[in-house]
């Protein structure tokens, strides 16, 4: 077995990066630098904030200049970000101390990032201070986490959680008007931490009345009117901090703001490596498994049981793989009635009718994660290769970054931006057979969520989300 030592040294910033759940040098997602052209709205610095920001004097209007947001350390990387704290909006008090910037827009690409301190933290990102984009921490709904507020769906599945870092990447194109009626509605498409989730969406009006922004108190907030409007950020007595907001204007003649960027993650991996994706995000077309254990919800695929699962099932690809990566981000409910029993990923073996009557077993490796690491041969040999630091990179609960990389007869995984194991097995042992993922088997309710599942055959040598030496 070989093992690797992954000394590196970076900027705070950039090594704040490579903790997160989600790894990016994509345009979009935590950590993407302004494309050519933007401006820089925030930095984290008081300079920029008194420079490029204001307060926006609604009708809730009821604090003062200079702005009483605070400067305060960013709990990742160590540098500095800005925190939505005005007093006068204690209590949910929306409209009293929100911010906007002194420069108007009408078409842009934006991107923000934000992160949530305690649960229920809320806020809002408000596109020409009209349309809001919901900042909502625990709310999964149609006015929650990532929503065209009260409009579209929330896109929850690509929250990263309290405490880290998200991001919006948005392009905005203004409504367009003719002899001051409305002829075309707004529209957005925006990605949430590199995951593409509303798509070239129209928006049809202002929610929340005056206080929410310009026209909120015309007609109900139906009656847009052709002005500029800034960037808006909501304060409402919550500890929500933003950083790295940049902005560049465009002019959008058609009625189009879809854009194309990779997954984040996916920008990673060599473009001759030709990345696909393993799921639709509607449903589990190209996979088989238990209906009754595996399901697509929310742009996730989810695999959990209440009852007793009698030998470990899966949702196997419908081809088979040998040489490969595949990267996906894993994240298990941990809860007083759920266990915390192990996940994997099954490979280079083959399927079988397992105890129970189950015809989704599999005999051969599993690449476990979550409470256990490693590899364990499944009807063979069990124990393979031992945790290592598994544990100790885990994000309990949260969105765990996995690559696999299976080139011949070595097998190399990844969690979160460092490697777990090296591992070269006996070359007979390792069969071309579908890829799987794993509910063990169990007396107790389990439940784990997959996303952005992309394998590419016959990979470089390279794992691309361990930073190089």
């Amino acid at each position: 077995m070989r093992r690797s030592a992954v000394i590196f040294r970076c900027t705070p910033f950039l090594f704040a990066l490579f903790l997160l759940p989600r790894l990016t040098v994509a345009d979009v997602g935590v950590g993407a630098k302004p494309v050519e052209g933007a401006e820089l709205l925030m930095d984290g610095s008081r300079e920029m904030l008194d420079e490029k920001w204001t307060y926006w004097e609604g009708p809730g209007f009821a604090s003062a200049l200079p702005i009483k947001w605070k400067v305060v350390a960013d709990p990742i990387s160590g540098g500095t970000c800005i925190q939505t704290d005005d007093p006068v909006a204690a209590g949910g008090k929306f409209g009293a101390a929100d911010i906007v910037t002194k420069k108007q827009f009408r078409d842009f690409r934006l991107h923000v990032e934000l992160l949530i301190m305690n649960p229920g933290g809320n806020s809002g990102v408000y596109l020409q201070n009209r349309h809001e984009i919901q900042v909502l921490d625990g709310d999964n709904t149609s006015h929650g986490m990532g929503a065209v507020i009260n409009e579209s769906e929330s896109p929850y599945y690509a929250y990263n959680g309290r405490g880290v870092w998200n991001a919006y990447d948005i392009v905005f194109r203004a409504a367009r008007f003719r002899d001051g009626k409305r002829t075309e509605k707004a529209r957005v498409t925006m990605y949430f931490n590199g995951q593409k989730v509303h798509r070239n969406f129209e928006i049809s009006q202002v929610w929340g009345g005056p206080r929410s922004g310009i026209d909120g108190g015309n007609d109900d907030g139906k009656g847009i009117t052709d002005t500029p409007g800034g960037l808006k950020l909501q304060c409402e007595g919550h500890d929500v901090r933003y950083r790295n907001i940049w902005i560049r204007e465009l002019s959008l003649d058609k009625p189009d703001t879809d854009f194309n960027e990779p997954v984040a993650v996916a920008s990673l991996v060599p473009a001759e490596e030709k990345l696909r994706s393993l799921f639709n995000g509607l449903d589990l077309s190209g996979w088989t498994g238990d209906a009754a254990r595996w399901s697509a919800v929310n742009g996730m695929i989810r695999g959990a049981n209440e009852n007793r699962v009698p030998s470990s099932t899966y949702l196997f690809t419908a081809g088979n793989h040998r040489n490969f990566r595949l990267l996906f981000e894993v994240r298990q409910t941990m809860s007083t009635r759920h266990s915390t029993m192990h996940s994997a990923v099954a490979a280079l073996g083959e399927r079988f009718t397992d105890a129970g009557n189950n015809a989704f077993g599999f005999r051969g490796p599993l690449l476990m994660f979550c409470h256990d690491w490693g590899i364990w041969d499944a009807h063979g040999r069990n124990r393979v290769v031992p945790t290592g630091p598994g544990p100790d990179v885990e994000r309990r609960g949260e969105w765990n970054q996995i690559e696999i990389l299976v080139r011949g007869e070595r097998l190399r995984f990844a969690a979160n931006g460092r490697e777990v194991f090296d591992f070269t097995d006996k070359p007979e042992l390792l069969k071309s057979s579908p890829i799987g993922l794993q509910l063990h088997s169990n007396d107790q309710p389990q439940e784990y969520f997959f996303r952005s599942l992309l394998l590419s055959e016959n990979p470089g040598e390279k794992l691309v989300t361990v930073p190089g030496p």
